[in-house]
C-alpha cells in the first residue's frame, strides 16, 4: 500500500504544527550532505524511517490544503538536542508486507536550530482540537505538555517553534 503525494510546495507561511523526530549522527551527517548538495542545485533531503508516518502524512496534506508549509525538526541524540530544521515538501508512507513500513520526507535544505531553541523541552507538543477549542470558549487557562525525550519516538507533533513562524512568514 502506497500513500501519499509529492507535490511542488505553494505556500509560503508555517504552519502552526511541526514533526520532531530523532536522527542519529550519521544520519545528520548524510542529511546535511545532501543539503549541501541542495544547495548546489541537485534534488533535496529526504529522511527515512521504518515506522509509518501516517498522522504526520494527514498533517502535511491539510498543511497544504490550508496554504500552508509543514516544518520538520531533527534533534540529534547524545546528548539529545534540537539540530537542524526543513519545510517538508512531501511525505510517502507504504506497507512493504504485512507489518513492514517505510516513510519517505522529502523536504528542503536543512538550516541549523538556534542554541537558544535546541533543548526538547522549547517545543510543546500539539494539543488536541478539543482542548484548543476549551481554551478559546470556556475561562480556563492555556495547557501544554513540553517534548521530551519518551515522547519525541518515533515522531512527535508539536506546536511549530517561534523562529520557524517568523522564517515561514
Amino acid at each position: 500500500m502506497a500513500t501519499g503525494t509529492q507535490s511542488a510546495p505553494t505556500a509560503t507561511r508555517a504552519s502552526p504544527r511541526c514533526i520532531c523526530a530523532v536522527v542519529g549522527r550519521k544520519a545528520l551527517e548524510g542529511l546535511l550532505a545532501a543539503s549541501r548538495e541542495m544547495g548546489r542545485g541537485a534534488g533535496e533531503g529526504v529522511y527515512r524511517d521504518a515506522h509509518p508516518w501516517i498522522v504526520a502524512q494527514e498533517i502535511h496534506t491539510a498543511a497544504e490544503a490550508a496554504g500552508e508549509r509543514l516544518p520538520v525538526v531533527f534533534a540529534v541524540d547524545e546528548p539529545l538536542a534540537f539540530s537542524h530544521w526543513a519545510f517538508v515538501n512531501w511525505i510517502d508512507v507504504r506497507e512493504l508486507h504485512r507489518g513492514a513500513w517505510e516513510t519517505r520526507c522529502g523536504f528542503d535544505p536543512l538550516a541549523p536550530v538556534n542554541p537558544i531553541w535546541a533543548a526538547l523541552d522549547s517545543v510543546a507538543l500539539a494539543p488536541s482540537q478539543e482542548q484548543l477549542h476549551r481554551e478559546a470558549v470556556e475561562p480556563i487557562r492555556q495547557h501544554r505538555q513540553l517534548l521530551t525525550a519518551a515522547l519525541i519516538h518515533p515522531y512527535a507533533v508539536c506546536e511549530t517553534p517561534p523562529f520557524i513562524l517568523q522564517e515561514g512568514g
